[in-house]
């Protein structure tokens, strides 16, 4: 993808401009490698591999949109799962 795409999705705020953080570009590509590190481990089960691989592509990802200077405005925000209780 060329800037010019880039700054297509930040016209449709989708992104926006954010000078990159060096430390924040690190840790991501600290965590995609170690999740693809590991996703070459046989003793896992093909699904934890596929995630692991799928996350590590992310992070790398995400890692090159940060150090182009963009980070994206839809950010997937995990919510709390609720525990069912059971009362005695």
């Amino acid at each position: 993808m060329n800037s010019e795409s880039l700054d297509n999705l930040v016209k449709i705020n989708k992104l926006h401009r954010e000078p990159p953080d060096a430390e924040e570009i690190k840790g991501l590509i600290r965590s995609g490698t170690v999740r693809l590190n590991d996703a070459r481990f046989e003793s896992l089960s093909i699904e934890s591999r596929f995630d692991l691989s799928y996350n590590a592509a992310h992070a790398l990802s995400l890692a090159a949109l940060r150090h182009c200077g963009y980070r994206s405005d839809n950010r997937y925000l995990r919510k709390p799962l609720k525990v069912a209780t059971h009362s005695t």
